[in-house]
């Protein structure tokens, strides 16, 4: 840990000294240029680079022959020598890494990948320490509700610092530390800056503070709590990552005030670096070292609630929310994968909007319409506020062509006509042409009906570029193949509530082993739809990795759900199948970023 600490600090300071060494791995043709000050600390990196890594390759052997000598279901030295094999991997990939940078310059995306490669070995390092110095710590299981969100908090915890470390590792590494200028919290005197793409990751960055600041504090408040018990490991380790985090923003606001001076540049980069060592290592004993949160009294019977805000929550249920958030999302990546550049936040934040206000006035108009068959259709719809009696069908419908008509208008007024355009035919697509026409008629509905969810990206990319293009059209088909797997895993968990409710969905007119084909069918066909964008160059190498690896997957469970015809087969698929679009478009935008750097 020490070394590996040592080695990014050091870096950190190469870095922010200039260009030096040229070659590698000598500097300038010698081992010691001591004529150059900035080669020198170059060549310290590297010296501490070759002392690392032969600390990692004594302690994989180590920890292989520890495993090797205990007993072969003793799962610590089984630990450790997993992570002692996955330090020297990510050591390698480090020093690749640092080759590349010295012989072909220092490109952003090389320098960021560099910061993120001594990160992750870091952490994994911290995570072998912890096992090694609390070896007797064994697995929790049997908690109650309270201690185990609270256990999973210290992942939270976790996610928001690296979020926070990666942000940095990024404008670090693209020399913007200064682009907000002097003012924290504010960026360039305003709260929500507009600018380029480094002024956005610094303002994120920013952001990210104060909601780690927030995690942190809702966990210590928790942690010292009279009647709560936590192991005193775990309750010192949360104390030092308090003063640690405060000391690294302190340190980072005066870098930021002072211009940046090489001093304290190195101690915000030490200091980030024990952050994140104590969070791993917390992290990593969370589950293992005694947590006790006292479960609340039970709750006394809910009263009912006043008439208004019934109505008003049942007036939001109509538009499906958590719905509505994958289709937003696919329309921002839609937004940021033209070659447009960095839309502007105003464009961005008016296309949700409206995109919001489209998207539920359809499912309001769905569930007008279905309110006769959603009683039949299992607890997923009969409590739905049309299905219940509680909104008319009447009402339900004039709510959806209102939300519609609204947000006609913004997209028109505040983004562009085709936008509209394509919004308005995304509504009559799914409220007409799936569920009047195409839901109780054929078993075709899903395939044909698939394409209204599949028109977000295309309302995105007209919104942010004005016109569709191919790749444009490539998003819309992966949406398109997408559909039937993910909607038929579903389908085949609630077969007899469709065939109850009249509705001829495949699994009901085929059958399982009938449907469970088609699925990999269309598995296969989506999957090698999404590699499309590559030769096309739409996409990178970063797209065609994370491609790969999530649609192999993706596959791999239809081939189960092919292969099983199990319930717990199907819902393993759908509830992976969500993921997998967040996840696909997430990779296409931070692939087009990696471009734009």
């Amino acid at each position: 840990m020490i070394a590996t600490l040592a080695l990014m600090v050091v870096g950190n300071i190469a870095r922010a000294s200039g260009p030096a060494c040229l070659d590698w791995p000598l500097c300038y043709g010698s081992v010691l240029p001591l004529a150059n000050a900035q080669a020198l600390v170059e060549v310290v990196h590297r010296g501490l680079a070759v002392v690392t890594a032969g600390v990692l390759m004594a302690l994989f052997g180590a920890s292989y022959r520890l495993a090797l000598e205990a007993h072969p279901h003793a799962q610590v030295p089984i630990q450790l020598r997993q992570y002692s094999g996955l330090a020297l991997a990510l050591m390698l990939t480090q020093v690749a890494l640092g080759a590349a940078i010295s012989m072909f310059g220092r490109s952003p995306l090389l320098a960021v990948g560099h910061l993120m490669a001594g990160l992750a070995l870091l952490g994994v390092v911290t995570a072998a320490y912890a096992l090694a110095r609390w070896p007797e710590a064994q697995d929790r299981q049997a908690d109650g509700h309270q201690t185990k969100r609270f256990r999973r908090s210290f992942a939270t915890l976790a996610l928001v610092i690296a979020a926070l470390l990666l942000t940095g590792a990024w404008v670090s590494g693209n020399n913007a530390a200064l682009v907000c200028g002097p003012e924290f919290p504010a960026c360039n005197g305003a709260l929500l800056p507009g600018g380029d793409r480094y002024t956005l990751v610094q303002w994120l960055h920013r952001v990210l503070v104060f909601v780690t600041g927030a995690v942190l504090a809702s966990m210590l408040g928790k942690a010292f709590r009279p009647a709560v018990k936590l192991a005193q490991p775990l309750r010192v380790m949360l104390i030092w990552v308090a003063v640690l985090f405060l000391a690294e923003g302190a340190a980072g606001w005066l870098m930021v005030v002072l211009d940046r001076p090489a001093i304290l540049s190195a101690l915000h980069s030490a200091l980030s670096g024990l952050v994140w060592m104590v969070t791993v290592a917390a992290l990593v004993l969370a589950p293992r070292l005694e947590v006790s949160l006292p479960e609340p009294a039970a709750r006394p019977v809910r009263q009912p609630m006043p008439v208004w805000q019934q109505k008003l929550s049942d007036y939001v249920v109509l538009t499906k929310p958590r719905v509505i958030s994958l289709l937003l999302f696919t329309t921002l990546a839609g937004m940021f994968l033209t070659n447009a550049g960095l839309p502007p936040w105003p464009l961005v934040a008016w296309t949700m909007i409206g995109g919001y206000l489209m998207a539920g006035g359809a499912n309001a108009v769905n569930m007008a319409y279905d309110a006769d068959i959603d009683p039949a259709l299992g607890s997923r719809t009969r409590l739905r506020p049309t299905a219940a009696g509680r909104i008319s069908r009447r009402q339900a419908f004039g709510f959806g062509l209102a939300l519609a008509a609204t947000s006609f208008v913004i997209f028109a007024v505040f983004v562009n006509l085709l936008s509209a355009a394509l919004a308005v035919l995304g509504f009559v697509y799914y409220t007409v042409i799936y569920t009047r026409w195409l839901k109780r008629s054929t078993w075709q509905n899903i395939v044909i009906g698939g394409g209204a969810g599949a028109i977000p990206p295309l309302i995105g990319w007209a919104a942010a570029s004005g016109s569709l293009t191919l790749p444009a059209i490539i998003l819309f088909v992966i949406v398109f193949y997408w559909t039937p797997p993910h909607f038929w895993a579903l389908a085949l968990m609630k077969r007899r509530d469709y065939a109850a409710a009249g509705v001829p969905m495949l699994p009901v007119v085929a059958g399982e082993g009938e449907t469970t084909r088609q699925m990999l069918i269309y598995s296969l066909g989506m999957v090698a739809i999404t590699l499309v964008l590559v030769p096309l160059q739409a996409m990178g190498g970063l797209y065609l990795v994370g491609a790969l690896a999530l649609g192999g997957w993706f596959v791999w469970l239809a081939w189960q759900v092919n292969r099983q015809h199990t319930p717990q087969a199907a819902l393993k698929l759908y509830v992976y199948s969500l993921l997998y679009l967040f996840l696909l478009f997430g990779v296409m935008m931070i692939d087009r970023v990696s471009v734009w750097m």
